[in-house]
């Protein structure tokens, strides 16, 4: 399914706090989500994550290397600053962005989160790598979504381990200014878990 809307407006509102508990409550549910991989596509994954005020225990931002966890941050950072300097928001707003993201190379961290993008590069043997692991450490109750935008959505719902709770939700790019989101799911995806993830998609939108 594919969710647009074509009016533009540049990821980095802020929302009242009412606002924020409402959505939260209301919607998706996703109290904690992570964000596996910071490149091009992560970054900004997980910055219009932190930017929409939704998440009450916030996001992590997790890469492997040390190296790859500083790039992606310096991403949103300057992210950030182009939309202060262009008067989309304020630096009050994009430092509070940027408090709301946990950058780890510890892996543990998402353990307990409740939904998880991956955007790690097209390689299938590094997504099954990935797969393994998350689904080794996380909780049940986790949901993972792949951002790929051409691999097995299926075949990467196998290495997890949990088939029912895998989908795809594919961003384009630059995901802070295309307001463009494919939710696909699999035959074995939960229509349950699909419909909190549409959900979720549609208030990042």
């Amino acid at each position: 399914m594919l969710l647009t809307i074509p009016a533009f407006k540049a990821f980095g509102r802020k929302l009242s706090s009412k606002q924020c508990r409402g959505f939260a409550a209301s919607a998706s549910g996703f109290d904690k989500i992570g964000v596996v991989g910071l490149g091009l596509m992560g970054h900004g994954i997980c910055q219009v994550a932190a930017a929409s005020g939704i998440h009450s225990k916030g996001v992590v931002a997790y890469e492997p290397k040390q190296e790859f966890l500083d790039s992606g941050k310096a991403r949103i950072e300057q992210s950030l600053s182009k939309l202060v300097s262009k008067g989309k928001l304020t630096q009050e707003t994009a430092d509070e962005t940027m408090g709301i993201i946990q950058f780890t190379t510890d892996m543990s961290y998402l353990s307990d989160a409740d939904m998880i993008v991956e955007a790690i590069v097209e390689k299938i043997d590094l997504k099954q790598d990935i797969y393994t692991d998350l689904g080794r450490i996380c909780e049940e109750k986790t949901i993972f979504a792949s951002n790929t935008s051409g691999l097995s959505i299926t075949k990467m719902a196998q290495f997890s381990g949990r088939a029912d709770r895998f989908l795809g939700v594919h961003f384009f790019n630059p995901v802070q200014l295309m307001r463009l989101v494919e939710v696909i799911k699999t035959e074995e995806t939960d229509p349950v878990v699909f419909d909190k993830c549409y959900s979720w998609v549609r208030l990042l939108l």
